[in-house]
């Protein structure tokens, strides 16, 4: 008995694009369910980044509070440093929404 010919590149492809289409799908989906349930965040609230700000594509403005107080850093691709404390009472209680672009 001969085996069955192989599928044809076509079906071959439609059948990978399909597959990784679902991959990416599920992804998705569990990194929103874990964002929805704090996976990731700081246990007690400690560290809040209030504010971010891409100047360009290696180096962004952050507005961080860390417990009482509020920091201004910058980052770049090798390293992060704190430029100035900020007032922590002229800071929003809330991050505002930001939205969806890649980090």
């Amino acid at each position: 008995m001969d085996p069955p010919p192989p599928p044809s590149l076509g079906a071959a492809l439609a059948q990978t694009l399909l597959t990784l289409g679902a991959v990416c799908a599920l992804a998705w989906w569990v990194l929103r369910w874990a964002a929805r349930r704090g996976v990731g965040r700081s246990p007690a609230g400690v560290i809040t980044v209030v504010d971010r700000v891409a100047l360009d594509a290696r180096r962004t403005l952050f507005v961080v509070r860390v417990g009482t107080k509020a920091l201004l850093l910058g980052g770049s691709d090798s390293s992060l440093t704190v430029l100035s404390e900020l007032d922590p009472t002229t800071l929003p209680d809330a991050a505002p929404p930001t939205p969806n672009a890649a980090s």
